[in-house]
C-alpha cells in the first residue's frame, strides 16, 4: 500500500536521513520503502514521502512502534504527521525510472 506522508522536522533532511539509515532493519520488518523523500523548496523544515508498505497491518506495526517513535521524535515533531493512505489505482514510475542525486 502507498502513503503520502509530511511532518515537520526539528532537525535538518541530513539528520532526519541518517536516522532512517540507522533504522533500516525496522524499516524492513514493517515491510517499508521510501518511494520518494524530500523538503519543499519554499520551507524545508516539511518533509514530503511517499512510502510502500507491504500491508495495512504493517502500517499499523509502524505507527504503534513506541521505540521507534521515540527516535523519529529526536528529529522530527511526530504530532505534526499527516500520513494518507493512497487507492491500488496508482502507478509510478512513468516513463521511466527517475534517480536524484543527494
Amino acid at each position: 500500500m502507498l502513503v503520502l506522508g509530511q511532518i515537520k522536522l526539528i532537525k535538518d533532511f541530513q539528520e532526519w536521513k541518517k536516522m532512517v539509515q540507522e533504522n533500516s532493519d525496522k524499516l524492513k520488518e514493517y515491510g517499508m520503502t521510501f518511494i520518494f523523500a524530500g523538503t519543499q523548496a519554499n520551507d524545508n523544515t516539511i518533509l514530503n514521502t511517499v512510502m510502500h508498505f507491504q500491508s495495512k497491518e504493517h502500517l499499523q506495526k509502524f505507527q504503534s512502534d513506541e521505540e521507534l517513535t521515540k527516535r523519529r521524535a529526536q528529529v522530527v515533531d511526530v504530532d505534526s504527521a499527516v500520513m494518507t493512505p493512497i487507492s491500488d489505482t496508482a502507478f509510478t514510475n512513468y516513463p521511466e525510472p527517475l534517480t536524484i542525486e543527494g
